[in-house]
């Protein structure tokens, strides 16, 4: 009897398929819940005062002690130091040599209308005071009330400027002087006759002047008006010349051991310069560790007035610069940067509110770093919307800020 062939059968793929797609939906909501349920412990935090170093771009105007040396004798000149070279006390630097020549004394006019614009205007603080009072009282008839406290900040600013001008200029009142000018060879020599010239102080040696050492100085530190640094045009002059005559200068010596920086900061940043441990500022990629002397308020902008005690390249001769300032440790108000929004051109977090609906708050930055922000507490000034409500200590802040938009719920 022949035996009958058994069908071979085929695969029901349409079951596979299913079957693979029920494992698969089943794999999904088991991840997705699982990454729900971690997402969701870590995506709200509650804002809290922390420390973050704070680091701003500025310009600065560096203030050094300075002595510059002329003489009252005529003739040839030679050197013996060079450029930059740091000097000690009676070492030679030059030695005329009078064979009765004479040099051409170049003008000045053009310093003296530079020195003008930048001398600080004296009246028009004082007028700015009388103002922000008058704003004052105005504010309080018209029960402006947010208005006021802005208004007092900045009152407050201009009187410590104004105070600092009358009686708290520091480095005259204890007697110190960061310029100062000294005349080298009286009389005449006879013809044939040399004499040496020695640096009357230790320093740092250049033959370079800009005009401006009797009056960009330290102890004139509240006298300038720091708003027109940035457009000032500093013109270097040579003090190397075949010859001299009387009231020529000669060289100066600039202090290697102590200088200051006045950086311009914003007004608003005017606290992040007070009760800080330790200031770095960085030049030309130069870390160099510093000091706060003082920081007060100039008209515009502020100044921020950094002591310090080891050069950079080149600071005996640049009085404008560009630096990096960080204030280590500056204890703030403290956000995660991926909080952050922008929405519209208007920078904020999206807080958490009772119902655990997101809205969003604009927030004022004072610095961050690459993970963490210090903002404003509570509110700050806008110059075109006023005081603006921020963000306060403890509400609730969600993360992956990108991810939302105003008005979603979370868990």
């Amino acid at each position: 009897m022949a035996t009958k062939k058994r069908k071979k059968r085929r695969p029901k793929y349409g079951r596979i398929v299913v079957s693979l797609a029920v494992v698969g939906v089943f794999f999904y909501f088991v991840i997705r819940l699982g990454l729900d349920l971690f997402y969701n412990e870590q995506s709200t935090y509650l804002v809290e005062v922390g420390n973050l170093n704070i680091e701003n771009q500025y310009s600065a105007l560096v203030l050094r002690n300075e002595l510059i040396v002329d003489t009252n004798l005529t003739g040839k000149i030679t050197y013996f130091a060079n450029e930059g070279e740091v000097v000690t006390k009676n070492h030679q630097i030059a030695e005329i040599y009078n064979d009765g020549t004479a040099s051409v004394e170049a003008t000045t006019d053009e310093r003296e209308e530079n020195r003008k614009k930048i001398e600080f205007d004296y009246n028009s603080l004082e007028y700015d005071i009388t103002t922000l009072k008058n704003q004052i009282i105005f504010s309080m008839n018209e029960k402006q009330f947010d208005e006021i406290p802005v208004l007092k900040q900045q009152l407050i600013q201009k009187l410590d400027r104004l105070e600092k001008l009358q009686t708290e200029n520091k480095f005259l009142s204890n007697r110190t002087a960061s310029y100062a000018e000294k005349t080298i060879g009286e009389g005449n020599l006879l013809e044939g006759q040399k004499q040496a010239i020695y640096a009357p102080a230790s320093g740092i040696l250049t033959y370079k002047t800009d005009g401006y050492e009797d009056f960009l100085t330290i102890d004139n530190l509240y006298n300038i008006n720091y708003d027109e640094i940035s457009s000032l045009v500093l013109n270097e002059t040579s003090l190397v010349h075949a010859s001299v005559k009387p009231k020529d200068k000669l060289f100066k010596i600039v202090d290697n051991v102590n200088y200051f920086i006045a950086a311009i900061v914003s007004n608003e940043e005017i606290e992040t310069y007070k009760n800080v441990q330790k200031i770095t500022v960085v030049i030309d990629g130069k870390t160099l560790e510093g000091e706060v002397y003082d920081v007060f308020t100039n008209d515009k902008n502020a100044v921020a007035v950094i002591q310090l005690r080891e050069g950079f390249e080149g600071f005996f001769t640049r009085r404008v610069i560009n630096c990096s300032i960080v204030r280590e440790n500056y204890r703030g108000l403290k956000i995660e940067m991926d909080s952050i929004v922008n929405i519209d051109g208007q920078i904020g977090v999206y807080v958490v509110d009772k119902e655990r609906k997101l809205v969003f708050t604009p927030v004022k930055i004072l610095g961050y770093d690459d993970e963490a922000a210090i903002v404003y507490n509570e509110q700050y000034y806008d110059q075109a919307k006023g005081i603006v409500r921020s963000i306060k200590q403890n509400q609730e802040v969600v993360r992956g800020a990108s991810q939302y938009k105003a008005g979603d719920r979370i868990k």
